[in-house]
């Protein structure tokens, strides 16, 4: 009985842990984009100088779903070798399926909210959804109540989440 809960202590240590991660590197990302860096892979322009020029097809919002899809990547490869693992046991091996299929459902949840965001007239979004809580950052010139309200108001109908453990963050 001591194993399996010393087990399934893990396997939540572990959720926890890579939820945290992917959380901690969206807010570094959007960090040094703000700051001008540049990521491994990104375009450049650069001038008959050899100065370099910003290009559109670097911006935040396509990065950070880059980012966020890898995250989710490596989290479910982890759940997948638990859950082919043969000496796991059933609860560990329960508990990894229930957390891929939670990551499934905040991916098709924040793939609507960023849509439906679109829909209403926002320039770009992304939804950050993890642990009952909703983070979401919207292209605009101004995030003003009445906008925040519809933000929060599509995130809510489509999550679940309730409005006070949603962030929106504005990005011009």
């Amino acid at each position: 009985m001591m194993v399996v809960k010393k087990k399934q202590l893990v396997i939540a240590a572990l959720a926890i842990v890579i939820g945290t991660a992917g959380y901690l590197n969206a807010g570094k990302e959007e960090a040094n984009t703000e700051a001008g860096q540049k990521y491994l892979g990104e375009a450049q322009l650069v001038d008959s100088e050899g100065i370099a020029e910003e290009t559109s097809g670097g911006d935040f919002f396509s990065q950070a779903r880059i980012d966020r899809e890898a995250g989710r990547s490596r989290s479910i490869e982890t759940f997948n070798s638990i859950i082919s693992n043969e000496s796991a046991d059933s609860a560990a091996k329960a508990s990894a399926q229930q957390s891929v299929l939670e990551l499934a459902q905040n991916t098709e949840t924040e793939t609507a909210v960023e849509n439906l965001l679109r829909a209403k007239g926002f320039e770009d979004a992304v939804c950050y959804i993890n642990n009952g809580m909703a983070n979401v950052v919207v292209k605009t010139q101004v995030l003003d109540s009445a906008n925040a309200a519809k933000i929060s108001e599509i995130v809510t109908e489509q999550s679940g989440i309730p409005q006070d453990k949603i962030k929106i963050m504005e990005m011009n």
